[in-house]
């Protein structure tokens, strides 16, 4: 339980203080004894009043605790009952013998029943305000975390569309299909128009997609081919992918795109040794193999991953994992099931 204003020690000591304080003046009040007020406020009375107050305040929270350890597997209406009848047949008891033990050492006689009932009522209520005061804590926290929550989504959904959109404007991949377009141009204007499709294809995809949460991992391979097609057209690039993948999930859009993207610019290839590239699955994740050859500057890493780490944390529980030896690396990738 997070620690609440009834529990600060300020409180412990301070609220005694006026509720006894109150309990005094309306005992005066009840009593039409105001003569009594006037002549002499600090009395014994008001002492008692306080010292009772104490007690009872400190015998309602040490009960707060302890019924919030018992009464775990308790519904909340019964436990809610139980807490307020418990509490409040402590302070009649407590208030009771104390009262009592005054009046018969004290002030030398017992007192009547009408005394009794007013110190009870008196103090129940000051016991039922301090359980009013912890309710209200628990539900207010209860509000506060629940918007929290709403508000962690919409921040987690937020940060997926940006890491979509920036994803999306991939610049340099924008930048190396114009530099092939240019070459193209000049020497072999036959495959001018199938890089304009592939190029078409690809951002089509990127930007449509960026607005849907999932997508099916057919229309996500579609794409692929169409990158894995642009990519061939860019110098000392020739890649083969190899599609095992049978089943139908759902996907993170763009994710394979950038997976794959990053794969083939940390990869050393040519014309006489393409990178061949594996799509298999098992019953809960998509792999993706390939002969690992990285370049001198750059290698594929987990560092690659974190912006799709950080979207899959919220679709799955499992995670992405990143396997290697000496000559493949293996990333699997969580399939995405909806559940009713």
């Amino acid at each position: 339980m997070k620690r609440i204003f009834i529990h600060h020690p300020l409180f412990r000591l301070l609220g005694p203080i006026f509720s006894g304080i109150v309990v005094y003046l309306l005992i005066i009040l009840i009593n039409n004894n105001v003569e009594q007020l006037q002549e002499q406020f600090l009395g014994e009375e008001l002492y008692i009043c306080i010292g009772l107050s104490f007690i009872i305040l400190e015998l309602s929270r040490l009960l707060l605790a302890l019924y919030t350890k018992l009464l775990k597997n308790i519904s909340y209406n019964t436990g809610l009952l139980i807490q307020v009848i418990a509490s409040l047949f402590m302070c009649i008891l407590v208030v009771t013998l104390v009262i009592y033990f005054y009046y018969t050492n004290i002030l030398g006689f017992s007192p009547n029943r009408e005394e009794l009932w007013m110190f009870n009522i008196l103090f129940s209520t000051v016991t039922l305000t301090y359980i009013l005061l912890h309710l209200s804590y628990e539900y207010l926290y209860k509000i506060n975390t629940e918007k929290l929550k709403a508000e962690l989504i919409l921040k987690q959904i937020d940060e997926e569309d940006f890491i979509q959109f920036r994803e999306g404007i991939n610049s340099e991949l924008l930048f190396d299909s114009f530099e092939a377009l240019i070459v193209l141009i000049r020497k072999q204007e036959n495959k001018f128009d199938d890089l304009i499709e592939h190029l078409a294809t690809t951002y089509r995809y990127i930007l449509t997609r960026k607005k849907q949460q999932l997508v099916v991992i057919e229309d996500e391979i579609v794409a692929l081919d169409h990158l894995i097609g642009l990519f061939n057209y860019l110098p000392f690039r020739n890649i083969i992918l190899q599609n095992k993948i049978e089943s139908s999930f759902l996907f993170v859009p763009g994710c394979l795109l950038k997976i794959v993207e990053s794969i083939m610019r940390s990869t050393i290839s040519s014309n006489d040794s393409p990178l061949t590239i594996s799509l298999s699955e098992t019953d809960d994740y998509l792999n993706i193999e390939y002969h690992h050859n990285d370049t001198i500057n750059r290698s594929f890493n987990s560092n690659d991953l974190e912006d799709i780490k950080q979207v899959y944390r919220i679709y799955a529980l499992n995670n992405i994992l990143l396997e290697e030896n000496e000559q493949t690396r293996l990333l699997s990738i969580p399939k995405l099931q909806i559940k009713s």
